[in-house]
């Protein structure tokens, strides 16, 4: 059984809160990782916006080191019907890499280490050949990408602006703390919203967080009720020993994330052989 959050279960919960959404912002755009809970809601989102005869936008920041399936889900995402711009970033990023204390950051997608890609450039990505983002600076980072993307696409389109972000508050003590803050600027008093700060100023932009009270069985329970696309790596994380709890992707040498490391070796062995030469180790 699905959890029951204030007396409805949290599927019935988000699509209320989808709708609120789209009720009240006109531009609308979902940040997408490839992972099972932005997957779930962005699949959501759709459902909704077909509904209302509504479209939305989607931010995908691809950090090139990334399970083939992951990819193959995400082109899978980009076949909704509703998706009006589908931002595809393949920009050279400075990540964490917690597997080097003599590399201590890498950067995706940088031209100088071409020869060491763990994969092509992807065709219809948004890259240093056509970047449209006069603020980008190589090797900045991923959490000022995404504020400077915000006042961006807020200036392209006006208005108050929302963004979708696919978190679970059971996930970590910060996301909870993201959720359950009473200090912040929300939008209508709702907690499962943020309002965007930047350089001390705010953005007429709001985060929302629309699967913030959902737990892994439930989002698992949603793709098996209403027959979702899902990333196909989580199929064989589990085959190979790996806990619905325990799977993990984004960038493969964060803090976390390089505990799954050797999932690559199992998993996609033609990806782990790329993976393990990407960066230095030590």
């Amino acid at each position: 059984m699905p959890k029951i959050y204030l007396e409805k279960n949290v599927l019935d919960a988000t699509f209320e809160r989808l709708e609120f959404i789209f009720d009240h912002f006109e531009n609308i755009y979902f940040s997408v990782s490839g992972g099972k809970d932005s997957s779930v809601m962005v699949q959501l989102a759709n459902i909704v916006a077909k509904k209302k005869n509504r479209v939305f936008d989607v931010l995908y920041i691809d950090f090139e080191a990334q399970y083939r399936l992951t990819i193959d889900h995400i082109y899978e995402l980009k076949q909704l019907s509703q998706i009006r711009h589908f931002y595809h970033i393949a920009l050279p990023m400075a990540l964490r890499n917690a597997v080097s204390i003599l590399q201590p950051k890498w950067i995706c997608w940088e031209e100088e280490s071409r020869n060491l890609w763990v994969r092509d450039l992807p065709n219809d990505s948004i890259n240093m050949s056509n970047n449209p983002f006069p603020w980008f600076r190589k090797g900045e980072e991923f959490e000022e990408f995404i504020i400077q993307f915000a006042d961006w696409y807020q200036k392209q389109y006006g208005g108050n602006v929302a963004c979708g972000i696919g978190i679970r508050s059971d996930e970590s003590l910060n996301r909870f703390r993201t959720i359950t803050f009473d200090g912040k600027v929300m939008y209508d008093n709702k907690h499962w919203t943020t309002k965007i700060r930047y350089n001390d100023n705010y953005l007429a932009v709001y985060n929302f967080y629309p699967i913030y009270d959902w737990r892994t069985e439930d989002i698992w329970g949603a793709v098996s009720k209403l027959d979702l696309k899902y990333n196909q790596v989580y199929e064989l994380m589990y085959k190979n020993g790996l806990s619905i709890h325990e799977q993990r992707l984004c960038q493969p040498y964060g803090d976390d994330q390089k505990n799954g490391l050797d999932q690559f070796k199992a998993l996609e062995y033609d990806t782990w052989s790329k993976v393990v030469n990407r960066v230095n180790r030590c």
